[in-house]
């Protein structure tokens, strides 16, 4: 066996275990009329951290695989809600919507992290202004995503097309662009061992980055990996830094 067959094997053992161990589900409210325009809510009362799942933006895979990273930070004092959001193949823009409308509803400043597809939706709060965002092995550069077939063509069935037939749709949405340089409040954090996101797209970020050794795609959202740890100490971090009224 290959290292890259390897760390594929470790990668969906990974997310079989967490799909598993799903548990309950926390305080569910809708945020709009649509049934994907839900969240979920764990731990106290207290500054919150909004949580976006990953899975590609496909309509088949939901919150469901969060739901122990939502568990465990909430049992380590952090407020989460994990944030549902329509995931509509040939049509992106009603997940941005989704964003903006749970966003509207806010009284006060949030942390946004994001795994994977919920990365690059949550590098989206900081285009153009200033947002807390903690993106996880995120798919960073939605053009070069598409051209390599990352996901067996999933950036490319989400966007409606490859970067040539939509141009403007890549431009409106694509990290890789609409980030500026070093944004203040946003990291990239990625492993090297990652088999589903490819550690460059967040290493050639306009943004800053963190690349952790030996850790693949879901050691980042496992409360049972090694890197867990680091990965806890990056959100507290990272929830310090939010304005005080939201501390």
């Amino acid at each position: 066996m290959t290292d890259h067959q390897g760390f594929e094997r470790q990668e969906r053992a990974a997310v079989d275990r967490l799909e598993r161990q799903t548990g309950d589900m926390g305080a569910v409210t809708s945020y709009g009329p649509y049934p994907d325009q839900v969240i979920e809510v764990f731990g106290e009362p207290g500054p919150t951290l909004v949580y976006i799942h990953g899975g590609y933006f496909r309509p088949t895979i939901d919150r469901t695989h969060a739901r122990p990273f939502a568990r465990a930070l909430a049992k380590a004092g952090q407020r989460v809600v994990l944030l549902e959001y329509r995931r509509v193949p040939g049509n992106p823009s009603v997940a941005i919507e989704d964003l903006d409308l749970f966003e509207s509803r806010l009284a006060e400043p949030v942390l946004w992290v994001g795994h994977s597809a919920g990365g690059m939706l949550a590098l989206t709060r900081a285009y153009q202004r200033q947002a807390a965002v903690l993106a996880l092995a995120p798919v960073a550069d939605l053009a070069r995503a598409s051209r390599l077939h990352l996901g067996d063509h999933a950036v490319t069935a989400w966007m409606g097309g490859a970067p040539e037939q939509h141009p403007r749709r890549y431009a409106d949405l694509d990290p890789q662009v609409c980030l500026s340089p070093r944004p203040p409040g946003v990291l990239l954090v990625h492993g090297t061992n990652d088999q589903t996101v490819p550690v460059a797209l967040s290493q050639d970020s306009p943004a800053e980055s963190l690349v952790l050794p030996d850790a693949h795609h879901f050691d980042l959202i496992d409360p049972e990996s090694e890197k867990w740890p680091q990965i806890l100490e990056l959100v507290r971090s990272a929830m310090r830094q939010l304005p005080p009224q939201a501390r």
